[in-house]
């Protein structure tokens, strides 16, 4: 089955900065991906994503924003459409974005992971890098 992962949380946690490494790690370890010929990739200038890549003829869809009113609610239903394999997204903990994401849990298989705060900084990109490397860990399976 295909798989989606969700890393949620409240506001302001690292949600997006923890996707934007997994991306960065996904590009790093397949240095051979390809970005899908019909998805216009985004990025922003804060460094927020969506895109879509094919590793090991795997598609792949993978979107930092989840906040309320975000794109979430146009690139998940477009993630399905162009039929990826893995998507990963953020969320809140409830909600609309949520909503979303449970919309697919008859094509998906959905494995939700949590995004705390760490106050100190030092932690914070600890637990980033932890919380990434996890999910890539999720992905690399996938793609086998």
């Amino acid at each position: 089955m295909k798989k989606l992962i969700g890393l949620y949380g409240t506001s302001n946690v690292g949600k997006s900065e923890t996707i934007k490494l997994v991306y960065k790690k996904l590009h790093e370890k397949f240095q051979g991906f390809i970005f899908h010929e019909d998805f216009e990739q985004i990025t922003h200038e804060n460094g927020d994503i969506s895109v879509i890549v094919k590793i090991n003829g795997k598609i792949i869809g993978i979107e930092s924003q989840g906040d309320p009113n975000s794109r979430i609610f146009f690139s998940l239903p477009i993630f399905a459409k162009l039929k990826c394999d893995i998507i990963l997204c953020a969320t809140r903990t409830r909600g609309g974005t949520v909503i979303e994401v449970e919309k697919l849990n008859n094509e998906y298989e959905i494995t939700w992971i949590k995004k705390n705060w760490e106050q100190e900084k030092a932690k914070h990109e600890i637990e980033n890098e932890k919380i990434a490397t996890d999910i890539l860990k999720i992905i690399t399976e996938q793609l086998k």
